[in-house]
C-alpha cells in the first residue's frame, strides 16, 4: 500500500500492480485488481522469507507424480503440499482479504524468483484444493511468472478456459494428479445418484492411481455434471471441514518463523488465521 494515500481523502492506492497477470478476469475494477495483487504480494514476500532456499530444478508433472507414487497409492492433498514445500514453495490459505467479496481463487507470487502459492477459495474437501495448488504449481514450473510479480486466478480454476497458460496449467495439474493431462471420466448411465458415483470412485481409485475425490472431480470436468461430482465428495470423505486448517497447519510446521520479524509474524498469523504463537515452534 502506498502510505501517502492514507493521508488523502481518497481510496488507498496499491503498489506491485505493474507486473501482474490476471486470469479469468471479468468485472473486477482497477481498484480490486490492485488490492488483490498488492495484498497477495505483500503476504507472499513474508512467507518467502521464512521458507528458505528454493530449488532451481523444474520437474515435469510426470516426474512429480512418479516420485509420489513410489511411496503412495495416489497423489492427494498432503502429497501436493509436500511437493511444494520440498521445493521451498510455501503454500498459505488466506483468512483475511482486502475485498468484501473474495473474488480471487488462488494466486502465485514471484519474489525475486522465489515463489509462493496463496489460496482464498472456500473449500470443504481436499480434492478441489489439491487441484488449485497443483494448478498454481503448474504456472510456476512452466515459467508463466517469469518477468511477472504475480499471477492471479480470479475465477475458479476448475472451469474451462481458452487462455493458453491456463490450459497448460490445467494439463500440468491433471497429469500430476491423475497421470493424464486430459483425463476423461464418463458414464453410460442415464440416471444415477451422487452416492453411486462416490462408490465407483472409491472402488476404482487404487486401480487407476487417482484419489477418489479427484476421480469424482474428473467426472465433473469431463461431463459438466458438477452437481454430481460435488455431491459425491460428501460420501467420499468422512466429513466436511474447512480446508484452510490443514493447509495452514503444514505452513506452521514448515515455516522458519525465526527468519520473520515479530511484527510480520503477528501480521501473517492474523492474515492466515493462525491463533497460537507460531514463533514458539521455531
Amino acid at each position: 500500500m502506498d502510505p501517502r494515500s492514507l493521508l488523502e481523502d481518497d481510496l488507498p492506492k496499491f503498489v506491485w500492480t505493474d507486473k501482474t497477470k490476471y486470469k479469468r478476469l471479468s468485472a473486477e475494477s482497477r481498484f480490486e485488481q490492485e488490492a488483490m495483487a498488492s495484498f497477495g504480494t505483500g503476504v507472499g514476500r513474508i512467507l518467502v522469507e521464512g521458507a528458505g532456499q528454493q530449488a532451481e530444478i523444474r520437474p515435469t508433472a510426470a516426474e512429480l507424480r512418479a516420485a509420489v507414487l513410489r511411496e503412495k497409492e495416489f497423489v492427494h492433498l498432503p502429497d501436493v503440499l509436500g511437493v511444494c514445500w520440498s521445493f521451498g514453495i510455501p503454500v498459505g490459505y488466506l483468512r483475511v482479504f482486502p475485498l468484501t467479496a473474495k473474488r480471487m481463487a488462488a494466486m502465485a507470487v514471484n519474489i525475486n524468483d522465489h515463489y509462493c502459492i496463496l489460496l482464498s477459495q472456500n473449500a470443504r474437501y481436499p480434492a478441489p484444493v489439491s487441484y488449485y495448488i497443483a494448478h498454481e504449481l503448474g504456472h510456476i514450473l512452466l515459467g508463466h511468472l517469469e518477468g511477472q510479480r504475480a499471477l492471479v486466478d480470479v475465477g475458479d480454476p476448475l472451469t474451462k478456459d481458452n487462455d493458453p497458460e491456463e490450459i497448460a496449467a490445467d494439463r500440468f495439474a491433471l497429469e500430476f494428479l491423475t497421470g493424464q493431462p486430459e483425463p476423461t471420466v464418463t458414464t453410460d448411465a442415464k440416471s444415477f445418484l451422487s452416492r453411486q458415483l462416490a462408490d465407483v470412485a472409491i472402488r476404482s481409485a487404487g486401480k487407476l492411481g487417482i484419489e477418489p475425490g479427484l476421480l469424482a472431480m474428473c467426472f465433473g470436468h469431463s461431463t459438466g455434471r458438477w452437481d454430481k461430482a460435488y455431491g459425491a465428495l460428501k460420501y467420499i470423505y468422512s466429513e466436511a471441514q474447512p480446508m484452510w486448517e490443514p493447509v495452514n497447519n503444514v505452513l506452521v510446521d514448515q515455516l522458519d518463523w525465526s527468519a520473520i520479524s515479530p511484527d510480520m509474524t503477528a501480521y501473517v498469523q492474523g492474515v492466515l488465521g493462525i491463533v497460537h504463537d507460531a514463533r514458539s515452534l521455531s
